[in-house]
């Protein structure tokens, strides 16, 4: 069910998702959904952005072991968001940004489940950078622009149906990377 939450979310944002739906297309009973989901849509929307946190965290830090310079660190990251967008023919964008743009203040689980999933990723993205040689605030600020563009590239992608905006960001993070190393 949560890889079919996942897809929809991506699709059409947390609130276009109906509980209905998530049933009908997982073909999971209604009664198991609160008996594993006891918190409901919001639970399963906190979950989904759980472990697409926890993954993508995963693969930031993969790359950043594999030690590619930070040139490189960006071009793999937003040729492959750039690939994934695309082989979605832009109809879906990043669960994350689709989930994180409905969050209200009612949401507190989903909020939560968001903001950690986002800071884990900039903890792997500015510990990459600190390791190339720049220093922590810089570092932090770096961070917070590559999740900030990467995300920004999905949705405009999904808008535009075309990996511009990837690229784009692309050019744009190294230009920042390079001015954040040189200060």
């Amino acid at each position: 069910m949560l890889a079919v939450a996942g897809e929809l979310f991506r699709e059409r944002g947390f609130d276009g998702v109906g509980v209905a739906e998530l049933l009908n297309r997982s073909g999971a009973p209604r009664g198991s959904l609160y008996f594993h989901f006891p918190g409901g849509k919001e639970q399963i929307g906190a979950e989904v952005v759980a472990r697409f946190g926890q993954h993508s965290a995963q693969r930031f830090r993969d790359l950043h072991e594999s030690g590619v310079d930070l040139d490189r660190f960006i071009d793999i990251v937003f040729k492959t968001t750039a690939k994934e967008s695309k082989e979605r023919d832009y109809l879906a964008s990043c669960p994350m940004a689709a989930i994180a743009a409905c969050c209200g203040k009612e949401d507190v689980i989903l909020a939560a489940a968001t903001r950690e999933a986002f800071a884990s990723w900039e903890r792997e993205i500015a510990t990459a950078a600190r390791t190339r040689g720049m220093n922590a605030k810089n570092a932090d600020i770096f961070a917070n622009a590559f999740v900030a563009a990467m995300e920004g590239a999905y949705v405009i992608a999904k808008a535009q149906a075309s990996t511009a905006a990837h690229v784009n960001a692309s050019r744009a993070i190294k230009a920042l990377a390079s001015a954040l190393m040189a200060a």
